[in-house]
This record gives structure tokens, sequence and C-alpha cells, in this order.
């Protein structure tokens, strides 16, 4: 089973101290990386946080916003009404000097410092957590939702490509026993060229020799053979418990590495465009898998 590295949870959570609303979105990442956004009480939660998203995230960039508005008793944000009095005053001089409507009391409020989110002190953010937890922990599961539904069509694509690699592979198959008869036709007839006119005879034994020699070198049966051993291996991952993202990244560097030596051994016009197809359905597959955990 594929899960997406992009995707995207909420979760709106109420008991009878307070409304909690968290957002998570995450994108590709090598590794694990959390940047939250709470209000200042709660980050002393920081490690919580990551533990209650690692149970379901093992890497990518996760960006968690937890929002809380109070209910009751519950000191929420404040209104530091100094600061917005100071605020209102340099904005109201400056709009009579350019000769402009001032602005609305209400339009200052996402100025710095005007609203203050550390009012909840030690005793509320305790009272408070198992709510955001709950809210966390639902958002989580609605992320994973999103992940699981977007590796599914991740898995199909793949799916698609490597049936595409594998019918081009039937091509290069086919085409590969024509390269060393190609060139035992040109050999025959360029040497028979360079010795018209000549009493020297070229002995059936020498081009056959030197025929096997070429056909050693051009031989691309190992590559095809370990190129569908991983393909192999890659479908076998795609459907396993786990989201095998790295592992994938791996399979699809040795996929291609296979497929440069047969391109570089090809010496025949048909297998190099084979080998140009193959090229760029792996890369397509790279590109997809980067974004598989």
């Amino acid at each position: 089973m594929l899960l997406s590295m992009t995707g995207y949870g909420e979760a709106i959570v109420q008991n009878e101290l307070a409304f909690c609303r968290v957002e998570i979105r995450s994108v590709n990442n090598r590794h694990f990386k959390l940047a939250l956004r709470c209000p200042d009480g709660f980050l002393q939660h920081e490690s919580d946080f990551e533990r209650l998203l690692r149970e379901s995230i093992s890497r990518g960039s996760v960006h968690l916003s937890v929002k809380i508005d109070q209910i009751g008793d519950i000191q929420g944000p404040r209104l530091n009404s100094q600061l917005l009095k100071t605020y209102w005053r340099q904005l109201n001089e400056v709009c009579q000097e350019l000769s402009v409507a001032a602005p609305e009391p209400a339009q200052l409020l996402n100025l710095p410092g005007v609203l203050r989110e550390d009012s909840y002190d030690s005793d509320t953010v305790e009272r408070l957590w198992p709510l955001v937890e709950q809210a966390v922990t639902a958002a989580a599961t609605h992320l994973q939702e999103f992940r699981r539904k977007e590796g599914s069509t991740t898995a199909s694509e793949l799916a698609q490509l490597l049936e595409r690699i594998e019918e081009v592979l039937g091509q290069v198959v086919e085409m590969a026993p024509q390269v060393a008869r190609d060139y035992h036709e040109k050999l025959v007839q360029r040497t028979r060229e360079l010795l018209a006119g000549t009493d020297v005879n070229i002995e059936p034994s020498d081009v056959l020799r030197e025929v096997a020699l070429y056909a050693d070198r051009c031989d691309i049966h190992e590559e095809i053979t370990r190129l569908r051993s991983h393909m192999s291996q890659f479908r076998s991952l795609i459907d396993t418990g786990t989201s095998p993202g790295r592992k994938l990244d791996f399979l699809c560097q040795e996929m291609f590495r296979e497929v440069n030596t047969i391109g570089s051994k090809a010496n025949h016009i048909g297998l190099s465009h084979s080998a140009v197809d193959l090229k760029s359905s792996i890369e397509r597959i790279r590109e997809i898998v980067q974004n598989v955990e």
C-alpha cells in the first residue's frame, strides 16, 4: 500500500472548556520535519505533537496549525490595547498626511502583537491538552485517509508505466538478435568492397569469429534479466503493507542503470530508440516515487 507524502487533514473538536481546530498539511521531504503553529502556551508540548504525528507519518514536511477558542471562563487570546492604540494613532497621522481614509480598528487586529495568545497559563494548558490531543489525532486520521487515496492513484499510475516498460522491453528482446545479423551482413559487404579487384579471399571462419566477438560485446541478455528482476521487486513492494518509498527510489536508480547499459551496448538505431523510451518511463516513475512515503 502506497502513501502519498502530499496531503491535507483537519478536525474540529469541542468540549465544555474550549473549541479546537487543527489543520495538517504535508509535502514531500526525505526526512520527517515538523513546522508547528499554535498558541505559545502549548509550545511546551511540541514533542508530544511530533509523537502523535509520527504514529502515522514516517517522513515528509508536516505543517501543523492549532487554533483554540475559549468557552466559558477559559482565558484565551488577549487584546493588547496599548499597542493597538499606538498603531491606531500612527496610522491616523499617516492617513491625514496622505489625505486618505483611516482603516477600521478591526483591520488592525492582525498586526504583530495586537492579539496575544500567550495568556494560557500552565494549568489552563494542561486542562486543554486532552482536547488538543484528540483534535490532532482526528486530523492525522483524516490526513492518513487523504494520503492513502492519493497513494492508490499513484500505484495505478506506476502499474501503467511498468506495463509500458514491459512492452518496450519485449520489443528490445525481439530486436536484440538482429544486431549481430545486421553486423554480419555489413561486415561481409564492406570486406568484399574493400577486396574487390584483388586476389585476397576472405574465410567464412574469420567473419564468424569477428561477428561472435561483436555479438558478445553487444549482448544485453544480463541487463534485460536484471531489469525484469527489478521490475518484479518493484511490483511486489507496491503491494506490501507499508509504504516503501525509499526502496522504490533505489530500484528506480537500478532500473535506470540497466537501461543506460542497454543503450550504450545497442549499436542499433531501433534499440537506441527503445532505450530512450525506457529512460523516459523510468524518469517518470522516479518523479512519482519522490512523493511516496
